[in-house]
């Protein structure tokens, strides 16, 4: 073969090996930030005292892969001034991973669980699971507990939320106020689903939460 010829052939398997190289989607762009960890039997998902530590996700290829899932996220979302930590990635069950991530905009913190398919390879939900946000008026404080709430085998999520405000009286001072409450999503057709308790005060009682107050 001629030192043209075998030029030649190189530069087509080249071509072919650049056809069937797998691209690399914004999915697994966000997916690899996250450090693989170990879930407990129960977790309890709380927002931290000190710094939080981890890799750093462009604003950009967060909010532009998720889209929809974060619009929720009203005071955060889309926002340039927005810093977004990758803090682990767990298996749930054989076809769903969770990726916790944690935002910090101004002194409003934020953490989400998202749902990760590994069949379909993308980010198919996405679930509130700590949070620290207000104003002089009032302040909400959201915890959650990860575990096996009704037996069945699957990961569910009870959630937990301390609202506080400070309300004028007719005398002109200002009353202190907490409203505590619990709901339940329990894993069911690939996601967690909000579920009816009886008295969301046993709760309250049995998944606390540290108050800030």
């Amino acid at each position: 073969m001629s030192h043209r010829s075998f030029s030649a052939a190189l530069l087509v398997l080249g071509l072919l090996a650049a056809c069937t190289r797998p691209t690399s989607t914004p999915e697994a762009a966000l997916l690899s930030y996250f450090p693989t960890a170990t879930l407990s039997d129960t977790t309890h998902l709380e927002l931290p005292d000190e710094a939080i530590s981890g890799d750093t996700i462009p604003t950009l290829l967060f909010f532009k892969t998720l889209g929809a899932l974060m619009q929720p996220v009203d005071y955060i979302v889309d926002s340039t001034s927005s810093t977004v930590v990758a803090l682990q990635r767990f298996s749930l069950n054989e076809r769903y991973d969770g990726c916790l991530v944690h935002l910090t905009q101004n002194w409003f913190k934020h953490q989400s669980l998202l749902l990760f398919d590994k069949q379909s390879q993308r980010f198919t939900d996405r679930f509130t699971v700590g949070e620290w946000y207000g104003g002089e008026g009032g302040q909400v404080l959201i915890g959650s507990w990860l575990f096996d709430y009704n037996g069945d085998g699957n990961k569910d999520l009870v959630r937990r939320s301390i609202e506080h405000s400070m309300t004028p009286t007719p005398e002109g001072e200002a009353e202190e106020r907490f409203f505590e409450s619990g709901e339940l999503l329990l894993w069911n057709k690939n996601t967690w689903q909000k579920n009816m308790v009886k008295d969301s005060a046993v709760l309250v009682k049995n998944y606390p939460i540290r108050s800030v107050w």
